[in-house]
């Protein structure tokens, strides 16, 4: 019986929880949530658990080092699962175009909840477009 292919999910994920750790110490907003909400919808949608639970920790991580509250990166990706993509999904024909769509409302509402807690800073706002178009760049070209 030939063994089913999975991608290399879980060593991007323990690197983007490295980085975050790493980039972290040196004051640099590099989330990397993006890629990893990637592989936590294609774990749903695929049904590889333990990916699913290694991406909740990477949420975790990321969580952690950037000061938002615990599991809200996870409770905003079953959201824009359950809720946007069913609904924006049958709109586009291109595939790559739904998962950048899909990745700028993760990122909008990721940005909302962070300035739920935070007062406006400009900053903030380029950082969150940095990490979106990495993010982007890195779906677009290995995912």
């Amino acid at each position: 019986m030939l063994k089913k292919y999975t991608p290399p999910y879980l060593s991007i994920l323990f690197i983007i929880s490295i980085i975050n750790i790493i980039f972290s110490t040196y004051f640099i907003s590099f989330f990397l949530a993006g890629v990893v909400f990637k592989i936590f919808s294609i774990s749903i949608k695929k049904g590889y658990n333990y990916i699913l639970i290694f991406s909740i920790i990477t949420f975790l991580v990321i969580e952690n080092t950037q000061g938002v509250s615990l599991f809200s990166l996870t409770l905003i990706s079953l959201c824009v699962y359950y809720l946007i993509i069913p609904r924006v999904k049958h709109l586009f024909s291109s595939v790559l175009i739904l998962d950048f769509i899909f990745i700028f409302c993760f990122y909008i509402i990721f940005y909302l909840l962070v300035q739920l807690y935070s007062v406006f800073d400009l900053s903030v706002l380029m950082t969150f477009f940095v990490n979106f178009f990495i993010d982007i760049l890195i779906i677009g070209l290995i995912l």
